[in-house]
C-alpha cells in the first residue's frame, strides 16, 4: 500500500521556526517531525511513500532525499496551490496513485503511534470498506474535523472545524485515512476532503472509524511541539532504561536520575543534575552545577553553561546558553546565542493566562507555565527577561538588560534608553 504524507504546510502559528524550515520539519526528539512520521510508517511495513511538498521543499527533499537512508522509498510531489487544503495536496499525488487499489493518507504535523496506523490498516483489511479513518476522543471537538459513529463504528457525518456547542460528538479525526483510490475522482470534481467522504456515507458506502484510545498530538502550536516532545520521550524511555554512549565524558560526580539518552561526544561537567526523561544529542556540553529538568531535549552541539536551569524545553543544534540563565518551557532555534544571567519567565505574575499573539489572532495558551520561542541565529544579550509567550524573530538582536513584553520581528534590533545621572559623592 502506497502513502501519501501531506507535508506542504507553511505553519505561520509556528513562526519564528517556521521562518527557515517547513513546518514538517521542526523538531521533536532532536528530529524533524516528517521523520517521527516516516520511521512509524517503515515500521508498519509502509515503505512506498509519496511526500506531497511546497514551502521551502528543497529542505524536505534535501534532507530525505530518495529515501534510502531512512529504510523506505520516497517519491516527492508539489502542491501547486497554497490553499492549504488538503484535496488540493491528495489531487497532486493523482497520478502516483491512479493505478494502485488503496492509499493510506498520513498528515505530517501529527505525532501518533505506530499501533494507530497499524489499527486502521488492521480494521481495513478486515472490513473492506471504501475507507477508514483515525478518530480519538478530544476535550476541545470545535478545533478538528469531527465524526459522529452508529453502533458499529460507522461514520455517519464528518465536519470540518464545527462551530462551537454544535459538534456532533467529541471524535475528532486522528491523520491517518485509508481510501480505494476511486476517492480520487470526487476529489477532482473540487469537492473538499469532508464533503467528498461525506457523499460516500451518504451513496450508502460503508466508511468506518478506527478509534485510538491513547495520546497523540496534532501540531499547531509551539505549545504543542512541547507537548509532541513529551510524548516522544515516554516512548523513548519509559520502563526501558537509560542509554549512554560509552563514548560521552560523564563527571563522576555529576548526578543523573530516572530515563536519559545521552549520545557520544557529550560532555557532564561536575555538579550538574540531569533529571530525565532527557535527551541530549553528540557534542553538547552541560556545564558545571547546571540543571537539566524532565522533559528537555537538547540538540547537537549545544552550550549549557554554567549553574544554568533547563525545565521542558526544546533546544535545537548548536545553540549556546550562558552561564545562570534559566530556559523555561520554550523552544530555542538553531544557532542561538543566549546571554549569561538571561530568563525566559515562564508563568504570568498576576496568574492571568499567557497570550500568544500571531499575525492573524491572539490566543490564550492553555498550559499555566509556558515561555519564549526564538528563531535561528538570534542573539540575547545578558541579564535580558523575556515575558511569557513572547516570540524572538530568526537573526535578531537583544541588547542586555531589556525587559522583552513584546514580540521581535527577525532582523530586528532592540535594545533599551537610559540616562545615567552622575553626581558628586555626598560622605
Amino acid at each position: 500500500m502506497k502513502t501519501v504524507i501531506l507535508a506542504a504546510g507553511r505553519g505561520e502559528r509556528l513562526q519564528p521556526l517556521t521562518s527557515t524550515r517547513p513546518k514538517p520539519m521542526v523538531y521533536v526528539g532532536n528530529k524533524p517531525l516528517l521523520q517521527l512520521v516516516i520511521e512509524n510508517l517503515r515500521e508498519c511495513g509502509l515503505k512506498d511513500i509519496i511526500i506531497v511538498v511546497s514551502y521551502k521543499n528543497e529542505y524536505i527533499m534535501n534532507y530525505f532525499e530518495n529515501g534510502y537512508d531512512f529504510g523506505v522509498n520516497i517519491k516527492y510531489v508539489f502542491q501547486k496551490t497554497d490553499s492549504g487544503r488538503s484535496e488540493d495536496a491528495i489531487l497532486a499525488a493523482e497520478p502516483l496513485l491512479r493505478d494502485e487499489p488503496e492509499f493510506l493518507i498520513a498528515h505530517a504535523d501529527f505525532l501518533v503511534d505506530k499501533e494507530m496506523i497499524n489499527r486502521a490498516i488492521n480494521n481495513y483489511k478486515r472490513l473492506k470498506p471504501e475507507g477508514v479513518i483515525s478518530v480519538t476522543l478530544v476535550k476541545e471537538p470545535h478545533l478538528y474535523g469531527v465524526v459522529s459513529l452508529d453502533e458499529e463504528a460507522r461514520i455517519k457525518r464528518i465536519i470540518e472545524k464545527p462551530e462551537r456547542g454544535k459538534e456532533p460528538s467529541s471524535y475528532a479525526v486522528a491523520g491517518i485515512y485509508i481510501f480505494k483510490s476511486s476517492i480520487l475522482q470526487s476529489l477532482s470534481e473540487n469537492h473538499s476532503l469532508d464533503v467528498t467522504i461525506q457523499n460516500l456515507i451518504n451513496s450508502r458506502k460503508h466508511v468506518y472509524a478506527s478509534v485510538w484510545e491513547r495520546e497523540w498530538v496534532k501540531v499547531r502550536y509551539p505549545w504543542d511541539l512541547l507537548k509532541a516532545n513529551e510524548l516522544y520521550l515516554k516512548h523513548l524511555l519509559t520502563g526501558k532504561g537509560s542509554y549512554i554512549s560509552e563514548k560521552a565524558n560523564i563527571s563522576n560526580n555529576c548526578t543523573i536520575t530516572h530515563p536519559v539518552w545521552i549520545e557520544e561526544g557529550v560532555t557532564v561537567k561536575p555538579g550538574a543534575v540531569i533529571s530525565g526523561p532527557v535527551l541530549i544529542d553528540k557534542n553538547s556540553f552541560i556545564g558545571t552545577n547546571s540543571l537539566i529538568r524532565p522533559y528537555s531535549t537538547i540538540g547537537k552541539n549545544v552550550t549549557v553553561g554554567f549553574g544554568v536551569e533547563v525545565k521542558n524545553s526544546i533546544i535545537y543544534d548548536k545553540t549556546q546558553i550562558g552561564r545562570l540563565s534559566f530556559i523555561g518551557d520554550s523552544i530555542i532555534g538553531a544557532g542561538v546565542e543566549i546571554g549569561a544571567g538571561t530568563q525566559t519567565i515562564n508563568i504570568s505574575f498576576d496568574k492571568t493566562p499567557i497570550k500568544f499573539n500571531t499575525q492573524d489572532e491572539t490566543v490564550d495558551i492553555p498550559l499555566q507555565k509556558f515561555g519564549s520561542v526564538i528563531g535561528d541565529h538570534a542573539i540575547i544579550g545578558t541579564n535580558v527577561s523575556i515575558l511569557p509567550g513572547r516570540q524572538i524573530g530568526c537573526n535578531s538582536i537583544i541588547h542586555p538588560g531589556v525587559i522583552l513584553y513584546q514580540n521581535v520581528p527577525e532582523k530586528s534590533l532592540v535594545k533599551v534608553s537610559q540616562s545615567l545621572q552622575i553626581t558628586d559623592r555626598i560622605d
